[in-house]
């Protein structure tokens, strides 16, 4: 796709023109059409102007108010608002276009109604074309409007003049007269109009500074890859994983989309070299989708650098949320499709020696640990590849399904003597142990050592295996400690990804390694008889139920998603909030067939005789999102609330329109806690 780049000098020309011949031309044409105007509608009720432009672009003006008072009562300025829409794949102007464009103005210099008026610009959004970038909207967009009226006790008559430019792969500039007229009744008090919640809206999406959000900026410098931002919220670093920050630099300076680093956020010079920029107070705008922040800083020169002693103490916390948070993922309800390989690797330890009970449970937490690497490892090369990553992302590949089914079902055979899968004699040698039929392998079989099955008589690999397969199989939902964990491992460097997922692992390892630094507790445990034989046959059955489970997973896509309980509404992007800003209460609930501790959450909470009659009498909107499959909105959204994995709920209401974040593990108690804060007060 061409893309026409317009040089800044055409631009001002075609402005300058355009602006010399409107005041001739509608000093002639808009006396007449203000009076004919009002002369038509003037006993009309309307809050909004008829619709101008062509089948590309078309735009109004409304109001908030249906109707005005009387003159000293009326207000002395109005909310209105710049409605806008444009066909699919064109584009209008943010006050700060970018590399090309020119922002909508309004003129209405030639109405005696008005006075004053300021046009306000919503969140854009970043349009990115052969290396340039522009900012704007498409589809639709209201800029809300603030006119100052003259005092008369007249019904109000306005028309202005709309310039600009829209895009799409060529420009045209647009020039439209908009009318609009609002009754006045001496009688009455001013009528709210149904278009003022739209108005409304859009205006909360209006960046203005200040920190009402919280979000401060502590550093605004050059570094060597560009200009390096630091934010943060009572003291924490803020770390932007969705969202945009737009640089208003002089003419031929860019930047690009912000690039997370650490604690800092970098973005790329694309246009003229930044050193010039240095000491110049430059305006930005940092857009999120549940906060905004417009300020004004002082470009420096040295590059961000954090202090070293709070960047060690940082990791060293977290590295403490990490572990615990694996030791807590033991009990979650998670585990429940590995219960039989954990099991299976303590049962058939009865009375082995202890020498062969260490390096067992040393080998299965080795297991647990490595696959914890890989699988931080895996994430890492995925981020970097510019893929939105999330906790549990590997239940979404039918490949690893398709394997990890397979390999329980193995499992699961191999348990009740059925198949043996042979070993490399070099690590059977190793381990010390072999079947009674002198093969090596991983076998059901009782062995020398009286051990059996997997976990159990296969020698070390054996134990490996069950440790990688438990971890794999057992981290498809987060949990208390760990979302904090992977929040601060999925925003920050990749070795520090590292150190977080090798901290989690040895959490999710500790059991085993407790048993190997205390292998006299093995003693406990009964040794291997004839009713080993009937457990190890109920845990095959568990493990055929894994891999059933697995297979379910594939196919929930062709038995429909979750969100079609009975209640429940299937949530989209920006769904909660406009509920919420028409004054319902919200709950959103963020789940997927492969998570089990959703899965808990709501038959034992949400779907609750208690929660439900809550719900019903407090006509909560429920909304649900299933991340079953791969969702680019669903992976953003909960990115914007800084999560990477489920469960996630969250409420909103009237008296919290940015969300009340609930647990991991819900209960009735806390759920009505987040219902009522929402609520209106």
């Amino acid at each position: 796709m061409d893309k026409t780049r317009y040089d800044d000098g055409m631009m001002m020309m075609f402005k300058s023109f355009a602006l010399a011949l409107l005041p001739k031309a509608m000093g002639l044409v808009l006396p007449v059409m203000i009076v004919l105007f009002g002369l038509g509608q003037g006993a009309a009720v309307a809050a909004t102007g008829p619709w101008q432009g062509s089948d590309v672009f078309s735009a109004r003006l409304i109001s908030a108010l249906d109707r005005l008072g009387a003159a000293e009562d009326g207000p002395s300025s109005l909310s209105m608002g710049l409605e806008v829409k444009l066909a699919k794949g064109w584009k209008i102007y943010w006050r700060s276009p970018g590399d090309a464009g020119l922002p909508p103005e309004l003129d209405f210099s030639a109405s005696g109604a008005v006075t004053a008026h300021q046009l306000y610009f919503p969140a854009p959004t970043r349009f990115s074309i052969l290396g340039f970038d522009s900012f704007g909207y498409e589809d639709h967009v209201i800029y809300p409007l603030e006119v100052t009226l003259a005092n008369s006790p007249r019904d109000l008559v306005m028309a202005g003049v709309l310039t600009g430019l829209i895009c799409s792969n060529v420009c045209i500039p647009i020039e439209e007269t908009l009318t609009f007229n609002l009754p006045r009744d001496a009688n009455a008090p001013p009528l709210v109009a149904a278009e003022a919640r739209q108005i409304a809206l859009y205006s909360a999406r209006v960046p203005r500074p200040g920190t009402s959000s919280g979000v401060k900026v502590t550093g605004f410098a050059l570094g060597a890859d560009g200009v390096e931002l630091r934010l943060t919220r009572n003291g924490t670093p803020v770390r932007l994983t969705a969202g945009d920050v737009m640089v208003e630099a002089p003419s031929g300076y860019s930047f690009s989309a912000p690039q997370l680093r650490g604690d800092r956020l970098v973005l790329a010079s694309t246009g003229k070299p930044a050193e010039a920029l240095v000491g110049q107070s430059l305006p930005f705008t940092v857009v999120t989708k549940d906060w905004l922040l417009e300020t004004t800083e002082v470009l420096a020169a040295d590059a961000l650098t954090p202090p070293q002693s709070s960047a060690a103490n940082a990791l060293l916390a977290m590295m403490m949320v990490a572990f615990i948070g694996g030791v807590i993922l033991n009990i979650m309800p998670c585990v429940l499709p590995v219960i039989s390989l954990k099991l299976a690797s303590v049962i058939t330890m009865g009375g082995a020696e202890r020498g062969a009970v260490r390096r067992s449970f040393l080998m299965t937490a080795f297991g647990v640990v490595v696959s914890f690497v890989l699988l931080g490892g895996g994430l890492a090369v995925v981020r970097e590849a510019g893929v939105a990553i999330g906790w549990g992302i590997q239940f979404q590949d039918p490949v690893f399904l398709t394997i990890a089914a397979v390999m329980i079902a193995g499992f699961g055979l191999v348990m009740l003597d059925v198949v043996t899968v042979p070993v490399p004699a070099f690590i059977a040698g190793r381990s010390g142990r072999s079947g009674r039929t002198g093969r090596t392998g991983l076998t059901g079989r009782a062995s020398r050592t009286g051990r059996t099955g997997v976990g159990g008589g296969q020698g070390l690999m054996g134990d490996f295996l069950s440790g990688f397969m438990a971890t794999l199989l057992a981290t498809p939902c987060s949990a208390p400690f760990v979302g904090t964990a992977l929040t601060f491992a999925f925003t920050t460097t990749t070795a520090k990804m590292m150190v977080i997922f090798l901290a989690m692992g040895v959490g999710l390892a500790l059991p085993w390694l407790m048993v190997a630094a205390l292998p006299q507790l093995a003693q406990y445990l009964p040794k291997p008889g004839r009713w080993l034989v009937t457990v190890k046959r109920v845990l095959a059955l568990g493990l055929f139920a894994t891999s059933l489970w697995l297979l379910s997973i594939l196919a929930a896509p062709y038995w429909g998603n979750t969100a079609g309980d009975e209640g429940w509404q299937t949530w989209r992007p920006g769904l909660a909030e406009e509920l919420a800003g028409d004054g319902q209460v919200v709950f959103v609930d963020v789940t997927a067939e492969w998570c089990l501790t959703c899965k808990a959450n709501k038959a034992l909470v949400l779907d609750s005789a208690e929660m439900t009659a809550a719900f019903r009498d407090g006509g909560v909107a429920l909304l649900r999102a299933d991340w079953t499959q791969p969702d680019d909105a669903i992976s953003a959204y909960l990115a914007s609330h800084d999560r990477f994995g489920i469960p996630f709920n969250i409420v909103y209401g009237p008296a919290r329109p940015d969300g009340v974040v609930l647990p991991e593990l819900l209960t009735s108690g806390v759920v009505m806690q987040a219902l009522s804060a929402a609520s209106r007060p």
